[in-house]
């Protein structure tokens, strides 16, 4: 079992200048799903002390988000590994920052563990990104994507995220995580969360001009960078029938991730459900492909919308 803790007001402000970016969050199941997972629950309500110092103390845990989508900066770079060999590869980045001139945090975690670099003010996620990403690639550690299933992941995961998405969340430090109930905390501080912030506050943060200058004339990965949207050429409709088209019938609301926009099922209005109004994905790059997260079909939904599809006919 792990430790509980009654940390200050100070102690839980001291943790959101560091490492809150924006105020959206998840808490952390207590109970898991059939599968195993204990996801995270997006909050409707903004992170505030309170929440955070139930984290500190043990009472729940939440995740972060890197991202700030009014700047596209962070305010932290967190460095994820969890396969065979990872801490290895950790030790040897936070190593090799060191010797640009970077100090990075390591904190333990339940496969392997996550490198934390903190800036000075928070700093453009893509530049950040290119930098991890060249200094990987560089000492030969492999990195998650690009045709690799295991290596880093990299926080930020995205270079810029549109207002009102979110982008990936990593689990806040110094919580509990609910899965192992432990605590993991970071290397080179006494275990209790007012030296660990202590630590962290200690360390030198990475400057705007320190970045641009590790940064001069390096590109992101070929690998790596996000594919270019495919040009969305609507088939034409057989003779004498209109195409459907979702957009015409849906409302979207703002929400979206990388790929798709979201938006209330239609189906699931019907029944009561989505009250959230996310539960229906639809593609951005082609809109003519659009999904139930709840698992509604494409029948179900062109049903509840009064517009069934017309078999002999493809739509």
């Amino acid at each position: 079992m792990f430790d509980h803790f009654c940390v200050s007001r100070q102690t839980a402000d001291e943790f959101m200048r560091l490492f809150v970016n924006r105020l959206a969050y998840g808490i952390q199941r207590d109970r898991p799903l059939p599968d195993g997972s204990l996801p995270y629950l997006k909050q409707t309500r903004p992170l505030d002390l309170g929440a955070v110092r139930m984290h500190l103390n043990g009472d729940m845990t939440i995740n972060l988000y890197a991202i700030n989508p009014q700047t596209q900066s962070s305010k932290w770079v967190a460095i994820d590994a969890d396969y065979d060999g990872s801490l290895e590869a950790l030790f040897q980045l936070q190593w090799e920052l060191k010797q640009d001139g970077v100090e990075a945090a390591l904190e333990q975690s339940r496969r392997g563990g996550h490198l934390w670099i903190f800036a000075e003010k928070p700093l453009l996620a893509s530049q950040c990104r290119i930098y991890i990403y060249n200094l990987a690639l560089r000492l030969g550690v492999p990195v998650k994507g690009g045709g690799l299933k295991e290596g880093i992941e990299v926080f930020p995961r995205q270079d810029e995220i549109k207002e009102g998405a979110y982008g990936n969340a990593i689990r806040a430090p110094l919580g509990v995580h609910r899965k192992t109930n432990r605590r993991y905390w970071f290397y080179e501080a006494d275990l209790n969360p007012e030296a660990q912030i202590a630590y962290v506050q200690g360390l030198k943060k990475l400057t705007a001009a320190q970045l641009e200058e590790l940064t001069h004339g390096m590109k992101l990965p070929q690998a790596y960078r996000p594919p270019e949207p495919a040009p969305f050429f609507p088939r034409p409709p057989a003779l004498g029938h209109r195409e459907f088209r979702i957009l015409d019938y849906v409302q979207t609301t703002g929400k979206q991730d990388s790929r798709n926009w979201k938006a209330q099922c239609p189906s699931c209005a019907q029944a009561g459900r989505d009250r959230t109004r996310d539960n229906l994905g639809i593609k951005i790059s082609n809109p003519r492909f659009y999904v139930c997260r709840a698992g509604c079909t494409k029948e179900d939904i062109r049903a509840a919308l009064n517009q069934p599809i017309n078999t002999r006919v493809m739509v």
